[in-house]
């Protein structure tokens, strides 16, 4: 059990995933009475990046990207097993055909996205035409968290619809890591033990409130079933297994 922790002063600045899969978290984080800053996994990134954040739950590709200044907070994050629900690709042509394809994009995304590529190329080596955003014209769209869950709802428009989460799977046999809680590397060794305490507290409090944020949270389309399930399939400690997948998915990035 993690105790309740007190945030130290001066008041260390906190930033959030804004999307329903980060609930747990948040959601205890909001009752310790610090001043959480929840904003989309790229703004995020950008806000952390320019100095504004002490922690942050951040995309994984945002963690690799600012790891000189940022290391990982305890073994917490956002991963799921195989399919997500929540990071999926709308598309009017089967994912093996998506050669020479105009993809759409979300803004929002800073590592579905280079999971999206990573898929194209190593899983059906096939290479779209061009990415822009996701309100232009295209064969196919990526949409992640929150705006994805409602979109799949009302999904007309497109006769396949791919959970990148679950094709990660499939092709590895890994979880996949979207985010990890993070804290930046100059801290003091005591601020960094009081914010591992704030989210590990947190998330034993979010778990055990998922009825609560079932109820809180209804502006995604989801019952509160759908909710509860839907967090449920999350995995909020990090284990061997994804720091495994972690480790696969940079080489993969950064091999040619």
């Amino acid at each position: 059990m993690h105790e309740t922790a007190r945030v130290p002063a001066p008041a260390l600045k906190i930033a959030g995933i804004s999307y329903l899969n980060a609930e747990p978290f948040c959601r205890g984080l909001d009752r310790t009475g610090i001043d959480l800053q929840r904003l989309a996994p790229v703004a995020l990134g950008r806000m952390a990046g320019a100095g504004h954040a002490d922690a942050a739950l951040l995309s994984l590709v945002d963690y690799f990207r600012l790891s000189g200044c940022f290391e990982p907070l305890g073994d917490f994050g956002i991963a799921t097993r195989d399919r997500t629900r929540s990071v999926l690709l709308f598309s009017h042509r089967p994912f093996a055909a998506l050669g020479g394809a105009v993809i759409g994009v979300s803004d929002e995304t800073a590592t579905s996205v280079q999971l999206l590529k990573v898929l194209l190329a190593g899983r059906y080596r096939v290479q779209p035409r061009h990415y822009v955003d996701a309100a232009a014209r295209c064969d196919a769209c990526l949409l992640i968290g929150d705006p994805a869950l409602r979109y799949n709802r009302a999904n007309k428009a497109y006769a396949f619809v791919y959970d990148l989460g679950a094709e990660w799977h499939a092709w590895t046999g890994l979880p996949f890591v979207f985010a990890l809680w993070t804290v930046r590397r100059s801290l003091p060794e005591s601020s960094k033990r009081t914010l591992e305490s704030l989210v590990g507290g947190a998330l034993e409090r979010g778990l055990a409130e998922l009825d609560q944020i079932s109820r809180a949270r209804n502006d995604t389309g989801l019952g509160a079933q759908e909710i509860i399930d839907y967090l449920r399939g999350f995995r909020y400690v990090i284990g061997a297994q994804e720091k495994r997948a972690v480790t696969t998915f940079r080489s993969l990035l950064e091999s040619p």
